[in-house]
């Protein structure tokens, strides 16, 4: 009896200050779904609109320079990465399934990535995203030991995996 409420008493707070991941809300601007908050790539099923069409012919057409993904694989070690989002927003259809791409095929750990989806005025419930100063989306912040090292703010000025790989070599 003593372990189950010591085990209650334990859990009960992790449960109630939990984010649920993977919100929608309606998007009358578009007349669709959204996703808002906390999030992960699962979601982008789960929202009534064309994101998860477009992330998956996006995802599959695009071919990262292989020789900058082989220099990227084990530069993850003590990175972090929060992305702020839109799945209404069209450079976010653009470079979040090709960011994706470049992640799976060089190793990245996903329990090392935040993803926060926003509405039209870039709000949503989460605790970081004030902090962040987000003026344009997509953007992509990375983090070593909590210490911000670089972002990529709407697209990257050439390829996005070269600019991640400077990024992380600094």
């Amino acid at each position: 009896m003593k372990k189950s409420i010591l085990v209650l008493l334990i859990l009960f707070p992790a449960l109630i200050f939990a984010q649920a991941i993977n919100q929608k809300e309606f998007d009358e601007k578009r007349n669709n779904e959204m996703l808002i908050g906390y999030c992960n790539r699962d979601g982008f099923k789960m929202i009534k609109s064309n994101f998860d069409s477009v992330y998956q012919a996006e995802y599959s057409a695009y071919k990262p320079d292989q020789a900058t993904i082989d220099l990227l694989k084990g530069k993850f070690k003590k990175i972090k990465i929060t992305v702020v989002m839109g799945t209404w927003c069209g450079d976010s259809k653009d470079w979040i399934p090709r960011f994706y791409k470049v992640m799976d095929l060089a190793g990245f750990d996903y329990n090392k990535l935040t993803l926060i989806c926003v509405d039209h005025v870039k709000n949503a419930p989460a605790k970081e995203l004030k902090k962040l100063k987000i003026e344009k989306i997509p953007t992509f912040v990375f983090y070593r030991k909590r210490h911000e090292k670089g972002r990529i703010i709407e697209s990257p000025s050439g390829l996005l995996e070269k600019e991640i790989l400077g990024i992380l070599s600094k």
